[in-house]
């Protein structure tokens, strides 16, 4: 008898796309949300996108959002990532279990915040 010859495997790489996590999943890393993404923007039918292609609309996406976040960037149906100005405080001395404590002064700061939209809220409400 004569022995079948293996398959020979495509020189292409095969692209997973990501399920939804298991329990005890541990998250998902850059390089396998940039396969997710050029898998399934792939199998839309679209056309073809390289891994390359997804990391680059990654990257401009993630520099965009920094970029506009001072004056509020919108992730459409996930939320807005904003920069919110904190005031400064002034120095002031507090009377704490019958001793006085002297707090300093703090400067005015900036924060990153994140609003969530009111569609990913209901997604996860229970």
């Amino acid at each position: 008898m004569a022995k079948a010859k293996p398959a020979k495997k495509s020189s292409a790489k095969s692209i997973a796309v990501l399920g939804k996590p298991k329990k005890g999943d541990k998250s998902y890393t850059k390089s396998k949300l940039i396969s997710h993404l050029a898998a399934a923007v792939s199998q839309k039918g679209v056309g073809d996108v390289s891994k390359k292609q997804a990391a680059a609309f990654l990257d401009e996406l993630t520099t965009l959002l920094f970029n506009f976040a001072p004056v509020g960037a919108t992730l459409p149906g996930i939320g807005k990532m904003l920069v919110r100005e904190i005031p400064a405080k002034p120095a002031r001395t507090i009377m704490s279990f019958g001793k006085e404590i002297n707090v300093k002064a703090k400067p005015k700061s900036q924060k990153v915040v994140f609003r969530f939209s009111k569609d990913a809220k209901d997604y996860f409400r229970k």
